[in-house]
């Protein structure tokens, strides 16, 4: 077999000096031969970029290529759209700085079924185990039951929609590099909070078929996360959460080549739908009436103030029935 194709790997990373050195040994492992890494350094306050910088030399005795990319803190983002302007590769992937693949044939693997499948596919991905964080106990598996082929149009809206079990952990995906430029501008949606995976599936997914390679090549860190301290804190973190999501969406089905403007119509009014009534529940769950009118009223705008919102209108006075009731009873005992 003469040399293998390039394989471009963009990884941000922000304060992942704990992590990020598993990644970069799974790099170092692979049996693939030609690989080169960018890792976009997101102006980390801990050693992150150190643990990097150690790995430079390593990569090259492997006959690999790591470059570490230095930026203020500006997300994911804008790291993977700057990443994406220096790569040389046929192929690309684009792993979490703190999840690493499962086996040292991954990359091989990935590679060998674009090689077998020809034209028609521009997404080849592998199902993912999910790791506990202490121990690395498997405690789960994302694409288990996934089919080896689908229909393009149903692998689209399950990852427009995040149905049917669709699962996002980037590094169990790889690219045609190429049909990602046909596909789209490559003009990554830059909010900070955006969500990359959306914006690098959507237009591969609508224009070309995916493979799934069903072994988990990949692991994904299963780790609690911090929450807010106090109600209004959490409820305002996560609209701006829903709104960035939405927006990427948007943003994203605006630039997908291919796509129809009827059918692109339709999939924005459906994705306005949906995160109307995500804001509903929201503003439910925290009790903020005035936001809930606000949103309810919306709802019935758009067109999705169905029976579980007009239920959820009724159900905002009843924790006041209920404690009324309550009291009532006290009383009537004593």
């Amino acid at each position: 077999m003469g040399k293998r194709d390039l394989v471009s790997i963009v990884t941000p990373c922000y304060n992942t000096g704990k992590y990020v050195h598993r990644l970069l040994e799974s790099v170092l492992n692979q049996t693939y031969p030609n690989i080169e890494m960018f890792v976009i350094d997101d102006g980390s306050s801990d050693n992150s970029a150190e643990i990097v910088k150690s790995y430079i030399p390593r990569f090259e005795n492997r006959g690999y290529q790591l470059t570490l990319i230095r930026q203020n803190n500006s997300g994911q983002s804008v790291a993977l759209r700057e990443g994406m302007k220096l790569i040389k590769g046929k192929y690309f992937v684009w792993p979490d700085s703190d999840d690493f693949y499962a086996s040292r044939s991954a990359i091989s693997m990935m590679v060998d079924a674009f090689e077998r499948l020809g034209e028609n596919y521009g997404l080849v991905r592998t199902q993912e185990n999910l790791l506990e964080d202490d121990t690395f106990k498997i405690i789960g598996c994302n694409g288990k039951e996934a089919k080896a082929e689908y229909d393009k149009l149903q692998l689209f809206e399950d990852c427009l929609f995040c149905k049917n079990n669709f699962f996002f952990c980037p590094g169990a995906y790889m690219a045609d590099f190429q049909k990602l430029k046909d596909s789209t501008s490559l003009d990554i949606y830059t909010d900070k909070n955006a969500g990359q995976n959306w914006q690098l599936m959507l237009p591969l997914l609508y224009n070309y078929k995916c493979y799934t390679i069903q072994e988990p090549l990949y692991n994904v860190v299963a780790r609690l996360t911090s929450h807010s301290r106090g109600q209004y804190a959490g409820y305002e973190r996560t609209l701006a959460k829903i709104a960035s999501y939405e927006q990427t969406i948007l943003e994203t089905l605006k630039r997908i080549k291919g796509l129809p403007f009827e059918r692109k119509e339709k999939y924005v009014a459906e994705i306005r739908r949906k995160y109307c009534r995500l804001r509903i529940w929201y503003s439910f769950q925290y009790r903020r009436r005035a936001d809930f009118e606000r949103f309810y009223n919306e709802g019935l705008e758009f067109g999705c103030a169905g029976k579980k919102e007009k239920l959820l209108k009724v159900l905002f006075s009843v924790p006041f029935v209920v404690k009324g009731l309550l009291y009532l009873k006290h009383k009537l005992v004593r």
